[in-house]
């Protein structure tokens, strides 16, 4: 047989074959019943702790004596972010849960843990939609105390329904957001919260009673070390306590950060917010949750150093201090102190340090059960943050999430 005999015996061939099956077709390639490629998956996490000691050693009104010494290790959290690009209009749709340490009571004898993110995230360019637990919406001045909840009495508004057995309530909430901005800069957020309720286990645990608006801005992260005012923000928000205890409070809040000395070796700057509630007519204080809800005035400022050879965060010093006063509360006033230091010793690797005082009259000073608290704290930091399959472009990274221990 010669060689241009056989490919013309193959095609006959197949030509009767097909002559003789006349429905039968060619064989399409399979569709792949997960077209795309891998999500984006983010994995960050912090770990601190510290030995603490505290001095008096006071006691509640339930009769817990508060510990002179410990081991804290609150505040320490791991997160997991799963992201996709979507189909139309450059969005992108995400998904992130995380859990943090907290102190399981005011006396610290044991150490729980918190589901403190657990939402869904859509974007795109010039809107974001939040579903789920988070930060509170409120959340608006990062302070360079060591631990978020650090002076939080002053530097945020509070959850009026905590029992404040766990300090972490009033940082993380249930809620729908969406997030409007322009070019990157300008925010507005509208939202509806839960803020936790651990005061009235028996009552609705997943109802709405916070809502509120707040506008932000914010330079882009390159510029905050020469920014004069790289972030500034305003915002109200409704909380709808019942009248059996005082009535719903109105929240106004405002905050700056202020740079004295912008420059990115040697960089100072000033962190001021007010946060001014009113409408609640409790006049008295019977628990520490009376404390959260009464109208109230609080202000909040810290002055930092932040010192950056090479780029890199080298040392940080920071002094913050608190305010808050009652409008009808007499003898209510409180005042409060942290002085704070970090040392970077290696990529992700701090030394920190921080010496807290409070003071609390009379009326404030009885449900927490003294008039006075000083506390020192020494120990370590560690966090780290990696990202696989990335191909989403630069985002915010999840610890932004988390306490900025040293703030941007």
């Amino acid at each position: 047989m010669k060689n241009y005999q056989l490919p013309v015996l193959c095609m006959l061939s197949i030509l009767a074959t097909a002559a003789i099956t006349p429905n039968a077709r060619a064989q399409h390639t399979p569709i792949p019943a997960q077209p795309g490629i891998a999500p984006q998956i983010e994995l960050d996490g912090v770990g601190i702790g510290t030995i603490e000691l505290r001095t008096p050693r006071n006691t509640l009104t339930d009769g817990t004596k508060l510990s002179t010494g410990r081991i804290n290790f609150s505040d320490s959290a791991l997160l997991l972010g799963v992201s996709e690009r979507l189909y139309r209009q450059g969005g992108i749709g995400s998904f992130v849960l995380g859990a943090t340490t907290t102190d399981s009571s005011l006396n610290g004898t044991g150490t729980g843990l918190l589901l403190h993110q657990l939402y869904l995230n859509y974007s795109i360019p010039s809107l974001e939609a939040t579903l789920g637990r988070t930060d509170t919406a409120t959340r608006l001045i990062d302070f360079p105390t060591l631990r978020g909840d650090d002076l939080v009495e002053f530097t945020a508004p509070l959850d009026p329904f905590s029992s404040g057995g766990d300090i972490q309530e009033h940082r993380y909430s249930n809620q729908a957001a969406v997030t409007f901005n322009s070019k990157l800069r300008y925010f507005v957020n509208l939202h509806a919260q839960h803020l936790l309720n651990s005061v009235d286990a028996g009552s609705d645990q997943t109802g709405l009673n916070s809502y509120g608006i707040s506008f932000r801005y914010m330079s882009p992260p390159a510029l905050d070390d020469i920014t004069r005012i790289p972030e500034w923000g305003v915002g109200y928000e409704r909380q709808e306590i019942p009248a059996s205890h005082g009535g719903a409070n109105n929240v106004l809040y405002a905050g700056m950060v202020y740079n004295i000395n912008p420059d990115p070796v040697d960089r100072v700057d000033l962190r001021l917010q007010d946060v001014y509630s009113t409408g609640n007519n409790l006049a008295t204080f019977t628990s520490i949750t009376d404390t959260y809800r009464a109208a109230a005035n609080s202000i909040a400022l810290s002055l930092r150093w932040l010192h950056s050879p090479f780029g890199t965060p080298g040392f940080q010093v920071a002094l913050t201090g608190g305010y808050r006063s009652y409008q009808s509360v007499p003898r209510s006033d409180t005042f409060a102190l942290a002085l704070t230091g970090i040392k970077n010793l290696g990529q992700g690797f701090d030394l920190v340090a921080q010496y807290t005082f409070q003071y609390r009259a009379a009326a404030y000073a009885a449900p927490f059960g003294g008039s006075t608290d000083n506390s020192f704290q020494l120990g370590f930091l560690y966090n780290f943050t990696n990202t696989f399959n990335h191909h989403l472009g630069a985002r915010r990274s999840l610890l932004n999430l988390q306490h900025q221990y040293i703030p941007d």
